[in-house]
Order: C-alpha cells, then structure tokens, then sequence
C-alpha cells in the first residue's frame, strides 16, 4: 500500500487503499460515533457497506443517514441534523459525490449554529456569521467531479423553488479527505462522464475567470491536462486506478482552482439544475461549448495556453480551432448527450431568469446579458 499526503490546506491522503486510514483518523481525534452521510444509491453498494464495517471492526460505532439524493435540499439537511443529535453522533464523514459531501458539511454547520441553513448564504446581507467550531469532517469522494472535498462551500437547493444556495465558510473544509481511487472504480458510465467533464468544467471555467489569481490558473492548466489524459480512458478502462487517481486529483483541482471564480457556464447549468433537476455534471457538459465559444472572442490567449496545456500545437488560430475540435470528440466518445432536446429540455422565461440571477458568471471574462443566456441556450439546445 503506497499512500501519499499532502496539504492545500486540506490533509489528503491519496492512494489506493487510503481507505484503510479512515479508523485511525477518527480515533486520533478522539471520536467514536460518527455519523456517515451518504446517498441512497450507495448506502446499500459495497463501497458503503465495507466501510461501515471497517469502523465496527475497529472499535467505532458509526451512524448512517442516507437520505439525501441527486440535488440536495434543504430537508435532507435538516434531518441528518436530527439524526446527529439523535444518535449522540460525535463527527461525521462524508462517503459519496458531491450530494453526500455539500449535505454533510451543512450537517456539520447546522449542528453548531442556530437558526436556518439559508441564514449563512454566502454573500447576503445581513447573514449570520459561521464563527463556531464545528464537528470533525472526514470527506470521501467516490466520484471524480465536484471537489467538494477540498471545497469551503455547501451547495444546497430550497426545497420548493430548488433554487441553489451556496453555503462558504473556511470552516466547512473538511479536516481530513480520502482519496481512494479504488472507490470510484465502480462508478457506472454515464456518471463517469458526466461528473469528469464537470471537474474539467470547473478548472477550465476558473482559468477564464477574470479575476487575478495566477497560482489557480497554473492548478487550473494542470487539471486541465489531468482530464485530457485521462477521461477517456477511466472510461474504456474502469479498473485503471492511475486514470482514476489522476481524475481524483483533477477533480480537487478544479475545486481548488474555482476559488477564483467561475463563470457563465455555471450560471447555466445552476439553472437547468433548478428548473429540470438535471444532474450538475451533466447540465455542464451540455452548456460548455456555447458558453466557451462565448468567451473565446473576448480572451482567446487563454484558449490557446489550454490548447497546448492538452497539447495542441500550431498557429493560434489552429490550437483555438482545435481545442473546441477536441472538446467536442471528447464529449461524442464518453457518450454525453448532443444537445438539450435529447433530455427534453424547453426554453423558458425561467430557465433564462435564474441563470440570470445566478452568482456566477459576475467572474465570466465577458458579460454575459439576458438576450445573451437566451442564445446560448438556443445554442445548446440545437446541438452546439
């Protein structure tokens, strides 16, 4: 067993069988009972259950509260709150996507602060400040897409707009992360996909972002060049643990990197989520091109540094052409849907009016309208 560990700030211990560590981590922080947040997917899948045992035959007494799915509510967070409490639970750990990871850390926020979760949104006037200690936080990932586990922020929906609301504090980082790739081995295909585009999504939107953070953007390139070698082949090749390593490892990068900011992309896609429950991965995937062709008339030096970060070569011109040559091909072969028609998505005042309001694209390189989000989504739905 050959375990790596390092810190940017979170401790991650990195490597096949990493899992094996998560019982001394606990019980070098004096914890015995902790909660384990998962989804209803895993909770019954051996990735789920043998970690249950591991704790047990380790002395520890873990709790499981799996009620949280797809795009996490309000209410999920609310009752894993209760069963915290309830359960006398002492920490928690996090085994899943970016559903059990975003619903834990609220968890873990919720317990130690009075009040209602959208208290703390981020950036609203008049929110309450996250100033108490709250419980340890072990994040496990068991897909390559969010890097929630490196992240300061819960992603959390109101249960009856769905609109998304984002939680941050430093707090919320999870003290330690495993990252395992022998846990996302047997992530089915479609999710596969869908949630490696979403970590390539993330680094390249945070590379474009316009704010000045030149430490990002080189996490960024590298993330970048991560998925490029190695998308692909997680898929043609599930057990291939250095392809899956390599995933994990972009996958916190483009979380790392996306402190810098995010843009239009995720506007959209923020909003296909609320309005058709789509899956964030995949609401991504089908937005990028439009929205990169968007940005490439406004930086398109930045679109040549990534061309040659997945090593394209040639003019400028030719390394921009190719870039979107490459996306597109990437997205044909790990089976991503070719437009927004093909999962029965209509445009509306709505889906246009959230994107709108969405926080993220005040980072997008160029400004992005509400006759703009309009023909992009157009874009999207044609097949672009």
């Amino acid at each position: 067993m050959s375990i790596s560990s390092f810190r940017f700030p979170t401790d991650i211990r990195f490597g096949a069988q990493a899992i094996q560590l998560l019982p001394k981590l606990l019980q070098q922080a004096q914890v015995k009972r902790p909660l384990l947040v998962t989804d209803k997917a895993l909770a019954q899948q051996p990735v789920c259950l043998n970690t249950i045992k591991l704790l047990k035959a380790n002395g520890l007494e873990p709790v499981v509260y799996s009620d949280a799915q797809g795009n996490p509510v309000a209410s999920h967070v609310t009752a894993g709150v209760a069963q915290y409490k309830q359960s006398k639970a002492d920490s928690i750990v996090m085994i899943g996507g970016g559903c059990a990871i975003d619903v834990g850390k609220a968890i873990a926020l919720m317990v130690a602060h009075p009040g209602d979760l959208f208290d703390y949104e981020d950036d609203k006037p008049g929110a309450r400040p996250i100033d108490q200690p709250i419980p340890l936080t072990i994040a496990i990932p068991t897909t390559a897409g969010t890097g929630s586990e490196v992240g300061g922020s819960s992603v959390i929906s109101d249960d009856k707009t769905h609109q998304k609301v984002i939680v941050w504090s430093p707090r919320l980082i999870p003290r330690h992360v495993i990252a395992d790739p022998e846990l996302t081995v047997s992530l089915p295909k479609n999710l596969t996909a869908a949630t490696g585009i979403d970590a390539l999504t993330h680094n390249i939107e945070a590379f474009l972002a316009k704010n000045f953070h030149p430490i990002c953007d080189g996490i960024a390139l590298e993330g970048i060049t991560l998925v490029a070698q190695n998308l692909q082949r997680a898929m043609e090749k599930p057990d291939d643990l250095k392809a899956r390593g390599n995933m994990l490892l972009a996958s916190m990068m483009g979380a790392i990197a996306f402190q810098k900011g995010l843009g239009v992309t995720h506007s959209c896609a923020h909003s296909l989520s609320t309005c058709y429950d789509l899956h964030h991965g995949l609401a991504n995937a089908l937005m990028i091109i439009p929205c990169l062709k968007f940005n490439a008339e406004v930086v398109p030096d930045r679109f040549v540094r990534m061309g040659k970060a997945i090593g394209l070569t040639g003019s400028d011109s030719q390394i921009i052409a190719g870039f979107f040559d490459w996306l597109r091909d990437l997205k044909t072969k790990i089976g991503i849907p070719s437009s927004l028609s093909a999962v029965n998505v209509q445009i509306t005042d709505r889906l246009i009016s959230v994107a709108v309001t969405d926080a993220c694209h005040g980072n997008n390189p160029r400004p992005c309208s509400k006759e703009d989000f309009a023909r992009l989504f157009k874009e999207a739905l044609a097949g672009e």
